[in-house]
């Protein structure tokens, strides 16, 4: 009798044992991949990409005399043009599903504009989020409104890929065009 009860308390140990540690591993808390970390509040890391938008844009962290600055670079290559923000407010939501950008464009002089925009990235898995284009100053840039599109993410710049792909063709026919103009023009006067 003394045998079995030893047998059944090892049992019963090995049993808590087990269930203890199951009950550890399941309430360690994880990052879920269809979620943002909370150390991506500065800005994610890594290239957002769309080749159905043929849209691309990151966060570029800056090392300068004042510190660390960030900004964030849009480059629309299917309308070839880059604009460049700076961020003023990120905001991750509390299930952490959506992280909000608040930022100011940067002018061609360089000065920081005074109206602020917005734009929420929602991380819908691991490797894609959903994130709206809109319009401002000709060229699109990510909005809180405007046609929704689904990003990847990469740690490999798409620039060039983008570049060849998309603006190259569009930049060749406009420079054709314009081409075609003035030699017709240089006709017309050389004939008069």
């Amino acid at each position: 009798m003394k045998q079995l009860d030893k047998k059944l308390i090892g049992t019963t140990l090995g049993v808590a044992s087990l269930l203890l540690t199951m009950t550890i591993i399941g309430t360690t808390p994880t990052h879920a991949a269809d979620t943002f970390a909370k150390n991506e509040i500065s800005g994610p890391k890594g290239y957002f990409k769309s080749d159905k938008a043929q849209f691309a844009f990151y966060w570029k962290y800056l090392k300068t005399n004042k510190g660390v600055q960030t900004v964030l670079i849009f480059g629309d290559f299917k309308q070839p043009q880059l604009q460049i923000g700076m961020p003023v407010l990120n905001t991750i939501s509390k299930d952490r599903k959506t992280f909000t950008s608040q930022y100011k464009f940067v002018s061609n002089k360089g000065k920081l504009l005074n109206q602020k925009f917005y734009f929420p990235i929602v991380k819908l898995s691991d490797a894609t989020y959903q994130i709206h284009l809109a319009y401002h100053n000709g060229a699109r840039v990510p909005s809180a409104t405007g046609k929704a599109y689904v990003f990847t993410k990469t740690s490999k710049s798409p620039a060039t890929t983008y570049a060849n792909k998309y603006s190259k063709p569009s930049l060749t026919k406009q420079y054709t065009a314009q081409l075609e103009k003035i030699r017709q023009k240089t006709i017309q006067t050389t004939a008069s």
